[in-house]
């Protein structure tokens, strides 16, 4: 099944803008390395389950596959490697003053695939964003320039709205019978409801990366 993709830990402050926008962030945390962290938005439950589901069938492939935990699942909007602990705060303002005046909306969740598409090795397999996913794409270009404006390296490549469900890995065997099953694969679409843009933290052990929310931003209630 093929389908393109295109826009607690911890006690909280939250902050207030001239709007109904607000963000959220850990009080009481203290950072005394650099931090590891992306931008996201979340997956909500119903999104979840079915990324379990799917993943279960999958496996049957015998496809060696790093699978994300369904509770992981988030959209990238935004990598941005190892910030210095002072990066946080003034992400968090930033990023929610120009979010200002955007409402929340939905993006439905239909198809998937692989990257690469065809003739070569899948690298990572994803469920498609259709519709709403112009709306995400906005989004996207405006944390982009956030984050150029602090000196962050600009993404020169097109956002391409997803969500990665796995990462084969290199030397995988059947990965015939992989595609076979993803082209195999049927859902209902499902609507991701995008309220809010997350700042994360992201810590890397043996057992997989642990992810924790360091500022939460509100987009307007409609």
């Amino acid at each position: 099944m093929q389908g393109g993709p295109l826009g607690d830990q911890g006690a909280c402050r939250q902050y207030g803008t001239r709007s109904t926008q607000a963000f959220t962030a850990l009080k009481g945390v203290i950072f005394l390395d650099k931090i590891r962290a992306f931008i996201a938005v979340p997956a909500p439950d119903e999104v979840k389950r079915l990324i379990d589901r799917i993943e279960n069938e999958l496996r049957s492939a015998g496809a060696d596959v790093k699978w994300v935990e369904p509770d992981n699942v988030h959209v990238t909007l935004k990598f941005l490697g190892n910030i210095t602990p002072d990066r946080v705060e003034v992400l968090g303002e930033q990023i929610t003053q120009a979010l200002t005046g955007v409402r929340r909306f939905e993006v439905e969740v239909s198809g998937m695939g692989t990257f690469p598409k065809h003739g070569r090795s899948p690298r990572v397999i994803w469920l498609g964003l259709g519709q709403g996913s112009d709306m995400l794409c906005e989004v996207a270009r405006r944390v982009e320039d956030v984050c150029a404006n602090l000196g962050f390296e600009k993404e020169e490549r097109p956002f391409q709205p997803h969500l990665t469900i796995g990462r084969v890995r290199r030397g995988s065997p059947n990965l015939g019978r992989l595609r076979d099953e993803i082209d195999r694969i049927e859902y209902n679409p499902l609507k991701l409801l995008v309220d809010r843009v997350n700042l994360m933290r992201s810590e890397l052990s043996p057992r997989g990366p642990t992810y924790t929310v360091l500022v939460s931003m509100a987009l307007e209630e409609t």
